[in-house]
C-alpha cells in the first residue's frame, strides 16, 4: 500500500488535479465529461470526503485525511498516477498542467482501445473452484456505449493544445 502525504496542500487542488489526470473506463463513458475541473468545482465536491468516480472517471480516493492510500486509484489509472499528478502539483501548482493533461489524454486512449475491444463481449458464468464467477461483458449495452465512446474520442484533445 502506497500512501501520499498531504499536509500542506489545498486538498480541493488534490481532488482536482487527480480527477484531470485520471481517465474513464468501461461503463464509466456514459457519464465522462473531458472538462477539467476547476479548484471551485473540486471545493464544492471536497465535503464528500470519499471518491469512487466523478464523473465516469475512476478515482477510489478518500480525501477526508491528509494520508491518502493509492491503492485504488493506481489500480484503475496506472501505477504510480497518484503521485506523479500529486508531484507535478506541487511543482507548478497547476491542476491541470501537462503532465497530468498527458496523463489522462494517454490513458483515456488506452481505455477508449479497450472498451472497443471488448464492446462484443458476451457475459458468461463459469465455475472456478466450486464457486460460481460472473463475468460481465458489454455486448448487452454497446449499443449505447459504443456512441459515447465514439463521442469521447471526437473530444480526446491533444495534451499540448
Amino acid at each position: 500500500m502506497t500512501t501520499i502525504n498531504l499536509e500542506g496542500l489545498d486538498k480541493a487542488a488534490v481532488l482536482a488535479a487527480l480527477y484531470n489526470a485520471a481517465k474513464p473506463q468501461g461503463m464509466g463513458f456514459l457519464h465522462y465529461d473531458p472538462k477539467p475541473m476547476s479548484v471551485e468545482e473540486a471545493q464544492e465536491l471536497l465535503p464528500q470526503g470519499d471518491f469512487d468516480y466523478l464523473k465516469g472517471r475512476a478515482m477510489k480516493v478518500d480525501l477526508s485525511g491528509d494520508q491518502l492510500d493509492t491503492w485504488g486509484y493506481d489500480r484503475d489509472n496506472g501505477e504510480g498516477a497518484a503521485q506523479q499528478a500529486i508531484d507535478s502539483l506541487r511543482v507548478t501548482n497547476d491542476l491541470n498542467n501537462i503532465i497530468i493533461r498527458c496523463q489522462h489524454a494517454f490513458a483515456t486512449q488506452a481505455s477508449i482501445c479497450d472498451v472497443r475491444r471488448r464492446l462484443s463481449d458476451e457475459s458468461t458464468v463459469v465455475e472456478e473452484n466450486g464457486v460460481a464467477v460472473v463475468r460481465l461483458g458489454l455486448s448487452d449495452v454497446a449499443g449505447i456505449l459504443r456512441p459515447k465512446i465514439d463521442e469521447a474520442e471526437e473530444t480526446a484533445k491533444s495534451p499540448f493544445e
